[in-house]
C-alpha cells in the first residue's frame, strides 16, 4: 500500500517495511498526510533463493526461508540508505545497494553481508558501460567461495528444505490441539487491520524443527473497517479509515516475531485469536485510536476476558477518534438514582420483574437487560367447556419464571438501570436493568442454565447490558453443555390445571386436600386481604384459596370504591405472600370452585404463622363468627383479633367497646331518615380529583376570615425573619407552613408523610390539594395561623351513594372533567348525609346541587351521564325498603337514592359510557 500522491526517489533513506526474499525487500518513505510511499528494491549482484508461493509451493528452493530470515531479523523496520544502480525494464524494478549505519557480520553493505554469510550466490554482472563495477562483482564472488569453504548457509550440508502447508485440512483439529497454547509465529501479511495472513511455527516432535502452517487470522473480539483492492473477479472496497488501520498494524507487526493464541474458527473455517507482542496487544491500540470496533460474535473467545478491549473502545469513543467522530453517548439514565437497593416482589416471568427500591419504597416493573425469557409452547385453542379448557401447559417458561422466584422473591437485590426500552406496539416504556443477588448477575445465572437466551442487539447499539460480553460467554457454554432451551431432546411440558374452574372441578380435588392436611404450595397470587391463587407442585394444580374464618375488608377494582382498609388488606397480603412459598390446608369449598381453608408462611424470623391471624392482628379483617366455629384454630383468630380492638387498629382504630351495638342502631336506620335529617350548607369546591372526590369550603364568616389570614400570611413570610435559622424537619401529621410550587405562595399545610429522599407531601389545608415539596420549602407554622385561630378551611367529601371511576380506569378522565366543569367557581348547595371512610380517614357523604338551580343533583348527573354507578349495598337496602313501602312507589315518599337508581338502570338501557358493553356490575 503506498501513497499515489508520493513516491520515492531512486536514492536515499528508507525504512525496510518487509522483506520478500533473501535478495529483495519493501522500503517506505515517512509518511506525510497519510501512508507512506513505497517501492520494492532488490540488492544487485546477488542472488537469494526463491520462496515457494500459495498456489506454487513446489517452486519454493531449499534454504528459501532461512535465507529470508536472516535478512528480516537483521533490516526489518531499520532505516537504511539505498542507492539505485539500475532500473529493470521488464518489471520497472529498481536495483541496487542497501547500507546499514550499524555493520552486520562487520559489513555495512547488506549485498555483501547476505553473501558473505552464504544466504545468497554472487551473480555474474553481464552489465556494460558505465554502471558495470566487476571490482564489487569480483568482492562478491570472493565472499562467496570463503562461505562455501566455511559451510555457511545455502553451502551447509544440512537439507535446506522446509516442511510448510499453505492450506489447512483439518482447521477444526489443529485449534483443539494449539488452542490456547502461544505458538510462535511471523505475521508475513496485513491484509486490513484485523485480518493477517500468518505462518505458524509449529514445533515438530520427532527432530524438533518447525514445521510452517500458514493461516489466516482475524483478530478476536475487533473488526477494523475492510479494505480489499485489486483483488481478481472482486470488486474493490475501500472503507473509511481502513488504509490508516492497515498502515498502523504493518508499521508495528508486519514480519515481526510475534506469538499467536487460537481462540476459535470462523464460519469460513479462518482462524480466530490474538496476537502476543511484547510492545502491547493490537487489537487494544487499534480500540484505543478509533481504527476498530468491538464486535459481540468473536470477544467472547478473548482469552482473559473482554473487559481491556471495552475499555480501550470506550476511550476512543469519549475522544471521538476516527470511527467515532459522530459518537454521541447516551446520558446515564436515572442519573444518581440508576444504582439503588431494593426488595424483589414479584416475578412475572423469566426476564420481568417487580422490584421495591428501599430509598424511595416505590415499585416500579422493569426487564433484566439484553436477555429474552423462553415464550410458552403453542397450543391449540379448547373447545369452550371442555376438561382441556381448564389446564395450561407451561415449558422453560416455567422453569425460568420459578428459578428466579425461589432465588429472588423477598429478597435484597442491587439493581442498576441500564437503558430504557422504548414503547413498541401494544408494548409500554420498560427499564432494563442488571440485577445482582450477593454480587451475581441474575441474567448471567439464567442464561447459564438455558434458562433465557440473549437479544442480538445492532453493532452500534449502546442500549445492551454492561455486562454482554459475560452473557455471550455464559451463553456459548450453555449451548456447548446443551443445557435447557439448547437441548436436543424435546422441551419439557408441564400441565398445570385449575382446580378451581368451577365448582365441579372442585369437588373432585376437595377429598384429597381434606385428607392431605397441610399441603406445600406456593401463592402466585393476591387477588385481595383473604383471597389467593396458590399453585401446587404436587399435584400439578393451581387453586383459588379463600380464608375461612375471617372477613377481610374489600378493595376495590380499577374505577372502584374500596371498602375502608380494602387497599391496606391487599398490600399487607401481598407484601407477605405474594410469590412466596407455604402450606395451606382445606376445610371445604365454595359454591364457585374456590376452596375454604388456612394458609400458613414463615415470616423473617422463620417461624410459621396463619395468615389470617396475621390479618386480624393487625385490624385488617374482622372474625366471621359462623366460618369461625367451622375450623379447627378458631381460638387463635379471636385473640389475635382481640389484640388488634385492645390496641386500636385498622378496622379497630374507632373502637370503643359499644361499637357492635352502635353498628346495629346505624344499620337500622332508613334511607329516608337519613334524607331527612341532613345538613344542608352553602359550599364552593376547592380542589378536585379522581374518583368523585372534591374538597369543600363552607361559605360563612369563617372562609371570610380565610381571606384576611391568606393576606396576613402572605407579609408574614415576605419578611426575612420568618425564615428559620436552623433547617426545619417536621414530623408526619405536624402543621406547617408551605410554598406550593405553582405559585410560590405561602399556604398553610399539614405534612402527611416523610419520604425516604428528604422530601415532604403535604396537603394544603384551605383548599384541599397536595404535593411533594423539599424541605426548603417548608416553615413552622406560627401561633397566630394555626388551626386554632381558624380551623382547616376545606374538608375531603364523597358524591353519596355512588362509585366513580379513577382517573386511570376507563372513562375516569371523562368522569374527572365533567365533576370539574359542573362545579368550578360555581356556587353549590351540599346535603350532608354523615360521613364516610377512606383509606385516608373521613370524608364527607354529600349530594351536591347547584344554587338557584334545577335542583338535579350532581350526584344524579353523574349517573345519567353514565360515568358512575350505585353501589351495590345503597342498590339493595332501596330494593329492600321499596318492597317494604317504606320509600318509592304510591305508599313510600320519594328518595335521592331511588332517583339514582332509576336514573342509572336508564344508563345502562342506553349503553351510556361505562356501561357500553353491559352491565359489568354482574359478575359482583
Amino acid at each position: 500500500m503506498s501513497n499515489p500522491s508520493q513516491t520515492l526517489p531512486q536514492n536515499g533513506r528508507a525504512f525496510v517495511k518487509a522483506v520478500l526474499s533473501g535478495d529483495t525487500v519493501i522500503l517506505r518513505g515517512k509518511p506525510v498526510n497519510g501512508p507512506p510511499p513505497e517501492k520494492t528494491f532488490s540488492l544487485s549482484g546477488i542472488s537469494a533463493p526463491r520462496l515457494g508461493t500459495a498456489r506454487e509451493p513446489e517452486k519454493e528452493e531449499p534454504f528459501a526461508f532461512a535465507s529470508r530470515d536472516f535478512v528480516r531479523r537483521n533490516l526489518l523496520g531499520k532505516e537504511v540508505i539505498y542507492r539505485t544502480e539500475y532500473t529493470t525494464t521488464t518489471n520497472a524494478r529498481d536495483f541496487g545497494t542497501l547500507t546499514v549505519q550499524h555493520p552486520v557480520s562487520s559489513e555495512t553493505v547488506i549485498n555483501r553481508a547476505i553473501v558473505k554469510e552464504g544466504w545468497a550466490k554472487a551473480k555474474q554482472d553481464n552489465r556494460k558501460g558505465q554502471d558495470a563495477k566487476p571490482d564489487d562483482q569480483e568482492s562478491l564472488g570472493e565472499l562467496e567461495l570463503e562461505a562455501q569453504i566455511a559451510k555457511k548457509g545455502i553451502w551447509s550440508e544440512e537439507g535446506g528444505a522446509r516442511s510448510a502447508a499453505h492450506s489447512v485440512a483439518d482447521a477444526r483439529a489443529l485449534l483443539d490441539k494449539y488452542k490456547g497454547k502461544p505458538i510462535d509465529a511471523i505475521i508475513e501479511q496485513v491484509r486490513d487491520g484485523s485480518t493477517y495472513r500468518v505462518c505458524l511455527l509449529l514445533p515438530r516432535d520427532e527432530n524438533t524443527k518447525t514445521t510452517h502452517q500458514y493461516v489466516t487470522l482475524s483478530l478476536s473480539g475487533v473488526k477494523a473497517p475492510t479494505y480489499r483492492k485489486d483483488v481478481p473477479n472482486v470488486p474493490d472496497l475501500v472503507e473509511e479509515y481502513s488504509e490508516e488501520a492497515k498502515y498502523f498494524v504493518e508499521s508495528r507487526l508486519l514480519q515481526r516475531d510475534v506469538k499467536i493464541l487460537l481462540e476459535g474458527v470462523s464460519q469460513n473455517d479462518n482462524f480466530v485469536g490474538s496476537v502476543q507482542h511484547p510492545a502491547g496487544n493490537i487489537a487494544e491500540a487499534l480500540l484505543a485510536e478509533g481504527l476498530a470496533k468491538v464486535v459481540d460474535w468473536s470477544v467472547t473467545m478473548v482469552t482473559g476476558g473482554s473487559a481491556k478491549l471495552r475499555a480501550a473502545e470506550r476511550r476512543a469513543k469519549e475522544r471521538k477518534l476516527r470511527l467515532w467522530k459522530s459518537y454521541v453517548g447516551k446520558a446515564k439514565v436515572a442519573g444518581a438514582d440508576s444504582d439503588f437497593d431494593a426488595v424483589v416482589t414479584r416475578v412475572w416471568s423469566g426476564d420481568t420483574l417487580t422490584i421495591q427500591s428501599l430509598a424511595t419504597g416505590k415499585e416500579k416493573r422493569v426487564q433484566l437487560s439484553s436477555i429474552r425469557a423462553p415464550k410458552p409452547p403453542a397450543s391449540k385453542p379448547a373447545e369452550k367447556g371442555s376438561a382441556s379448557e381448564s389446564v395450561k401447559e407451561f415449558g422453560y417458561d416455567l422453569d425460568a419464571k420459578e428459578f428466579l422466584r425461589n432465588r429472588l422473591i423477598g429478597k435484597k437485590v442491587h439493581v442498576t438501570i441500564d437503558y430504557v426500552k422504548p414503547a413498541e406496539g401494544v408494548y409500554e416504556e420498560r427499564e432494563c436493568v442488571t440485577v445482582k443477588d450477593n454480587d451475581k448477575n441474575v441474567a448471567e445465572m439464567l442464561i447459564a442454565r438455558g434458562l433465557a437466551d440473549i437479544i442480538r442487539h445492532r453493532r452500534d447499539d449502546d442500549n445492551r447490558s454492561p455486562h454482554y460480553d459475560q452473557l455471550l460467554i455464559a451463553l456459548e457454554k450453555a449451548q456447548t453443555a446443551q443445557k435447557g432451551i439448547h437441548s436436543p431432546k424435546d422441551a419439557p411440558v408441564h400441565r398445570i390445571s385449575d382446580a378451581s374452574f368451577n365448582a365441579g372441578r372442585a369437588k373432585q380435588f376437595l377429598p384429597y386436600f381434606q385428607r392431605a392436611g397441610t399441603v406445600p404450595g406456593v401463592v402466585d397470587y393476591v387477588a385481595g386481604g383473604s383471597r389467593f391463587r396458590v399453585y401446587v407442585p404436587s399435584q400439578n394444580c393451581a387453586l383459588t384459596l379463600v380464608l375461612g374464618g375471617i372477613r377481610a375488608p374489600r378493595a376495590g377494582r380499577p374505577g372502584e370504591m374500596s371498602e375502608p382498609f380494602g387497599q391496606e388488606a391487599l398490600e399487607f397480603a401481598t407484601r407477605h405472600c405474594m410469590q412466596r412459598d407455604a402450606e395451606f390446608s382445606v376445610e371445604g369449598q365454595d359454591k364457585v370452585g374456590g376452596f375454604i381453608g388456612s394458609l400458613f408462611i414463615k415470616t423473617a424470623s422463620g417461624d410459621r404463622k396463619n395468615v389470617a391471624a396475621l390479618l386480624l392482628e393487625e385490624g385488617l379483617a374482622s372474625v366471621h363468627e359462623y366460618s369461625a366455629s367451622q375450623i379447627s384454630n378458631s381460638n387463635a383468630l379471636w385473640e389475635a383479633e382481640a389484640r388488634a380492638k385492645n390496641a386500636k387498629k385498622g378496622v379497630w382504630a374507632n373502637w370503643s367497646g359499644d361499637e357492635e351495638q352502635d353498628q346495629k342502631v346505624e344499620e337500622e336506620k332508613g334511607i329516608e331518615q337519613r334524607e331527612n335529617g341532613a345538613e344542608i350548607k352553602d359550599v364552593v369546591v376547592s380542589n378536585i380529583e379522581g374518583g368523585g372526590r372534591v374538597w369543600l369550603q363552607i361559605v360563612g364568616s369563617e372562609l371570610q376570615k380565610l381571606g384576611r389570614l391568606m393576606s396576613d400570611f402572605a407579609n408574614h413570610h415576605d419578611q426575612p425573619a420568618s425564615a428559620p435559622i436552623a433547617p426545619f424537619t417536621p414530623r408526619a401529621g405536624e402543621y406547617a407552613a408551605a410554598q406550593f410550587t405553582s405559585d410560590n405562595a405561602w399556604y398553610r399545610a399539614r405534612v402527611k408523610k416523610v419520604n425516604p429522599d428528604k422530601t415532604y407531601t403535604v396537603s394544603y389545608i384551605d383548599y384541599g390539594n397536595s404535593e411533594t415539596i423539599p424541605a426548603s420549602r417548608l416553615r413552622p407554622l406560627d401561633k397566630e395561623f394555626s388551626i386554632q385561630t381558624l380551623p382547616a378551611q376545606s374538608q375531603e367529601a364523597k358524591l353519596a351513594y355512588i362509585t366513580v371511576p379513577e382517573l386511570d380506569a376507563d372513562y375516569g378522565q371523562e368522569a374527572y372533567d365533567f365533576v370539574r366543569d359542573a362545579t368550578e367557581d360555581r356556587d353549590l348547595v351540599a346535603r350532608i348525609l354523615g360521613k364516610v371512610s377512606t383509606g385516608t380517614g373521613q370524608a364527607l357523604n354529600v349530594v351536591l346541587t347547584p344554587k338557584g338551580g334545577s335542583g338535579i343533583s350532581l350526584n344524579e348527573r353523574v349517573v345519567s351521564e353514565g360515568l358512575g354507578y350505585v353501589e351495590k349495598g345503597w342498590v339493595k337496602k332501596w330494593e329492600r325498603e321499596a318492597r317494604e313501602g317504606k320509600v318509592g312507589g304510591p305508599k313510600g315518599r320519594a328518595t335521592v337514592l331511588g332517583s339514582l337508581v332509576e336514573r342509572m338502570e336508564d344508563a345502562k338501557r342506553g349503553r351510556v359510557n361505562l356501561w357500553r358493553y353491559g352491565d359489568f356490575t354482574e359478575d359482583d
